[in-house]
């Protein structure tokens, strides 16, 4: 295989990204996009002269089509990707890999029984920073990891503004974390506690912010905080901070100031975005070019995605994890599950 031959399914906020970089990347051709919004589809296949499918049905009967980039609302993954891989089109799906634990293993079970590859797009394992603290962890410079912190704060202009009340802030943003925090531990977690708040966003019914702890199987402890009720004026899109304590050492990661600073009159201090997908006369780059710059060369290369889908599916479960003890106000214990 000279290259990989991709199809998008979905074309909202991500998936225009995903096929404005699969129609420039090498080694790869765009071979068409499809969307329950055919007048949002037809919009984004003029700008990349692509072709538009009526939809995933037919799409996946292309074949001209080796793989496809799901991009679909979280809830939604199930239909398109067990349909995929019944058609042998290898898999990217963005994150979280489901939003029903059930769903998420059949899934995974269905990618592995038909020999597909599938590739969950946790984009920051693709963050040089985040895997230069991975590798600081890996190879013992900082000893046994006893503690880990993560924060990710956003303005409520972004999530509950796209997402409305549909938004899951656990799902949606928190997985992200969780699935560094694992990540970074190999430790299982054998309890979990957490508590929200809903004051901003209480119209909505979504949650402002979330504070969650992990005890892992080794005594070690984890704490997670999110929120997405920043004021529409704060200078970044992300505020993101991970640090982490061993034995021997001690390491952090902060987002959130990416050494750029522009004023202006009309926007006032912001701090843009140089990380996760910056635009730059039309091409995106940044963490989600190379995470699907990954996808293709572990088609074309037969070489190991970022994310496994056993870790995409223990990711899901902390989650649920985390909103079962917010809904019963209680602790969650792991271990029975």
């Amino acid at each position: 295989m000279k290259e990989v031959r991709i199809g998008v399914i979905g074309t909202g906020f991500m998936g225009k990204m995903h096929a404005n970089i699969f129609s420039r990347l090498p080694n790869c051709r765009l071979v068409g996009i499809t969307d329950k919004n055919s007048r949002e589809a037809s919009e984004v296949a003029k700008k990349i002269n692509t072709r538009v499918f009526k939809d995933y049905e037919e799409l996946l009967l292309s074949d001209e089509i080796d793989a496809v980039s799901i991009c679909v609302s979280d809830a939604e993954h199930l239909g398109p990707a067990v349909a995929a891989a019944k058609a042998g089109k290898h898999i990217l799906l963005e994150k979280p890999i489901a939003t029903i634990e059930q769903e998420a293993e059949i899934i995974a079970k269905e990618a592995a029984a038909n020999n597909v590859k599938l590739a969950v797009g946790h984009l920051l394992r693709y963050d040089s920073r985040y895997r230069m603290l991975k590798y600081s962890i890996e190879s013992g410079e900082l000893g046994e990891i006893t503690t880990i912190y993560t924060r990710r704060n956003s303005p409520i202009s972004d999530g509950p503004a796209r997402y409305g009340k549909h938004g899951n802030l656990t799902l949606h943003v928190a997985v992200h974390d969780i699935d560094l925090v694992l990540w970074m531990m190999q430790k299982k977690p054998i309890r979990v506690h957490a508590e929200s708040v809903s004051i901003a966003n209480k119209s909505l019914g979504i949650e402002d912010a979330i504070f969650a702890t992990i005890k892992f199987e080794d005594g070690s402890i984890g704490c997670l905080q999110y929120n997405w009720a920043l004021p529409k004026s704060f200078p970044t899109h992300i505020d993101a901070k991970m640090q982490v304590v061993g034995t021997k050492g001690f390491g952090s990661v902060d987002c959130s100031d990416q050494g750029v600073w522009i004023c202006s009159d009309s926007e006032g201090l912001i701090f843009p975005d140089l990380t996760h997908w910056p635009e730059f006369s039309g091409q995106i780059a940044g963490d989600l070019r190379e995470e699907l710059s990954g996808f293709v060369n572990s088609i074309l290369h037969e070489e190991d995605f970022a994310i496994t889908p056993n870790e995409a599916v223990e990711s899901v479960k902390l989650a649920l994890a985390i909103i079962e003890s917010i809904e019963n106000e209680t602790v969650v214990n792991l271990a029975t599950k």
